[in-house]
């Protein structure tokens, strides 16, 4: 009787441990889901200045992959708390299955920004000759033209490899529509109506936005990459404790029930 007792005593002191570890592990796992989340808008909303030249749907998948899995885990992180702190199986096996969702997500997510890389400059290159040159004030075009504005004056550069993209490709500028200008005023270091009569080093960007845009993606893409896989190996964990939780749960109250029918 007194080995029982003490094997008793020494599961519930488990349990209790695995409790706490769990309920720390949550906290941690709501604060990340909330750095997720925030990290998904952010990504988001920088990128919608140049949405209008982007035409591949993988950049914004992986950025709205993470914001559903951020509010996933802000939601399922108080589940998980309650589970632990009742000790309700039910509880656990909806957290488990919720928390393999969220580690689905986060792998899915680290893939495709890792391949997304791979294709990226050819993706670039052709979307942004297709709707930054040859879209350029075109009618019905105005959010691509405003975007190619706001693309070549952010980061200081003119056409897609380089300023002659737009007299050469462009049909605003092959037709003699700009009026002699051999670029968008954009392209000009100081930019004003007119401006760019002269394609002087002096007075207009000579570089190429492609190489500039590839770059600042790269960075995002990077940074979506390496939080799905570190969020991912997060889970694991919380898998494992989740699990081995739920085990020592549903044989102590075994027990216990055991024992009144004693």
């Amino acid at each position: 009787m007194a080995e029982y007792k003490s094997a008793k005593e020494k599961k519930s002191n488990t349990l209790g441990c695995l409790k706490v570890l769990l309920l720390i592990f949550n906290f941690l796992f709501w604060c990340s889901g909330a750095a997720v989340l925030w990290l998904g808008i952010w990504i988001l909303q920088t990128k919608t200045k140049y949405v209008a030249l982007l035409n591949s749907a993988t950049y914004p998948a992986c950025a709205w992959i993470l914001i559903v899995a951020g509010v996933i885990i802000c939601i399922i992180g108080f589940v998980g708390c309650c589970g632990a702190i009742r000790e309700n199986k039910t509880c656990l096996i909806v957290y488990f299955v919720f928390l393999l969702i969220i580690f689905l997500l986060e792998i899915i997510a680290g893939i495709l920004a890792y391949v997304y890389q791979d294709q990226l400059r050819g993706e670039l290159k052709g979307g942004l000759n297709s709707t930054m040159i040859m879209q350029y004030m075109a009618k019905g075009s105005e959010g691509i033209t405003g975007a190619t504005d706001t693309l070549q004056q952010d980061f200081r550069c003119c056409g897609v490899l380089n300023w002659r993209d737009w007299k050469a490709n462009s049909p605003y500028f092959k037709t003699g529509l700009a009026k002699n200008m051999t670029a968008p005023n954009s392209c000009c270091i100081s930019p004003s109506d007119g401006c760019a009569v002269r394609d002087h080093p002096s007075n207009i960007y000579h570089v190429g936005c492609l190489d500039a845009i590839e770059s600042y993606i790269r960075t995002y893409l990077f940074i979506i990459g390496a939080v799905g896989i570190s969020m991912a190996c997060l889970m694991i964990l919380g898998l494992f404790c989740t699990l081995c939780f739920y085990h020592l749960v549903d044989e102590y109250y075994n027990e216990i029930e055991k024992e009144g029918f004693r």
